[in-house]
């Protein structure tokens, strides 16, 4: 009897639950999207990367061997779908006098140090839209993406680490004055970190800097939009916790306390039309590793008591060109610098005893070159890429004094790209 209560029950309420699901989703309107895309490239030397080489930064040097030879000068090739990509989009009701959006876009690049064939979230975020405003929360580009300035390449790097590449947790206000889009963002971390002095790294503790220090990054931009032209500003300070507990010289455990700030800018200027776009973007700044991009910092000194420390910024200026032309047929170029500039204090320690974090502060200067071509039909994309990057790595020993090296040592990657793309 009670079973048959609660199916009477059921059977009662089913119809009225259906009914308000549906009208429910008639307030809403859902679009998948996506592609499926095959990469296969050829690489000269070993490289700093992550997805089993196909996000490939610079040539990453381990030294030479008895014969002079680079240890890592060593040819790779692969064949990779893992950046095939998953995407949906809701277009939902009215809420507090906006109109709402939402995406959900995913692929499967995984945990990428680990595991690179697990399904990863890239995005995954709402946005209430006013007339002349909105808020979006949720994870998507860091503001210092550019929005819709960025890097068109053969590679899946999009012009890393010359171009801010970089998606986090962040609220976003975006109000727009004339043709200029003000906004203001408050972000933390997610897959791309801050580094820090934790031990042991791990997949856990990656976002310990930033978690624990409580406090958002904060980015501030300034979008001009007329007719062809694009121009972008942006300002970002960044507050981390490198560590929370030190060792003093009597071998007991401290708390530490003590905080790292760090602030960057950037600017950018794009021209686009039907069959041409140029983009020119700068950036200057310090402790740029949670970008992607070169940077870090260094330990200026250490309490003889508690083993605390105090932290110096590196120091970074990077620049890239970016020229393309065609729709169908197109030719594409991606020319980028970046240079260390150093630390701004003297760093803690002999030169084999100074404490860094960050992503390979002993490189210089790094650039590169990326010519390609591309055809492009209906939802396919066939591109053909080479790109040529090379670092000028810091060796011996370190100059306390700025964080850099009296002598260097060039690493050169040559890469040849063949990556195909079928888009829905």
């Amino acid at each position: 009897m009670k079973h048959l209560k609660t199916i009477v029950l059921l059977t009662f309420l089913f119809p009225i639950s259906f009914n308000l699901f549906a009208q429910e989703k008639e307030e809403s309107s859902l679009s998948f999207y996506g592609f499926i895309r095959n990469d296969l490239f050829f690489d000269t030397y070993k490289g700093v990367e992550s997805i089993m080489d196909q996000f490939y930064l610079m040539p990453n040097y381990k030294g030479i061997d008895a014969n002079g030879e680079h240890l890592n000068e060593q040819g790779s090739a692969h064949l990779s779908a893992v950046s095939s990509r998953l995407g949906l989009k809701v277009a939902g009701p009215e809420i507090l006098g906006a109109n709402t959006i939402a995406n959900i876009e995913m692929d499967f690049s995984g945990v990428t140090t680990v595991d690179p064939v697990l399904v990863r979230i890239r995005k995954a975020y709402y946005k209430l839209t006013w007339e002349n405003s909105n808020l979006l929360v949720g994870q998507n580009w860091h503001p210092m993406w550019g929005g819709s300035c960025y890097p068109t390449t053969g590679s899946l790097n999009t012009g890393a680490p010359f171009q801010p590449f970089n998606r986090s947790p962040q609220i976003n206000y975006t109000a727009t004055l004339n043709k200029i889009d003000l906004s203001a963002a408050a972000i933390y971390e997610n897959q791309y970190v801050s580094r820090g002095f934790y031990a042991p790294t791990n997949s856990k503790e990656k976002t310990l800097p930033k978690r624990n220090a409580g406090i958002p990054e904060v980015v501030l931009s300034a979008v001009f939009n007329s007719g062809n032209f694009t121009v972008g500003a942006a300002a970002q300070h960044n507050t981390i916790l490198p560590i929370d507990h030190t060792t003093g010289n009597n071998g007991s455990t401290y708390v530490s306390d003590q905080m790292h700030n760090s602030s960057a800018a950037l600017a950018y200027i794009q021209f686009k039309n039907e069959n041409l776009k140029v983009l020119a973007k700068s950036v200057y700044g310090q402790n740029l590793a949670n970008l992607t991009m070169l940077g870090g910092y260094g330990v200026k000194s250490i309490d003889a008591n508690t083993g605390a420390y105090e932290y110096t910024n590196y120091t970074h200026s990077a620049s890239f060109l970016n020229v393309v032309y065609g729709k169908t047929y197109q030719l594409g170029f991606f020319a980028g610098f970046t240079k260390n500039l150093g630390t701004t204090d003297a760093l803690a320690g002999t030169s084999d005893e100074v404490k860094t974090a960050g992503l390979m502060t002993n490189i210089q200067t790094l650039y590169r070159l990326a010519p390609h071509i591309s055809y492009n039909v209906k939802k396919f994309k066939v591109a053909v890429e080479y790109e040529m990057t090379s670092a000028e790595y810091g060796t011996g020993a370190i100059n306390t004094d700025n964080g850099l090296y009296n002598s260097t040592i060039d690493a050169t990657n040559h890469r040849l790209l063949l990556t195909t793309t079928y888009l829905f």
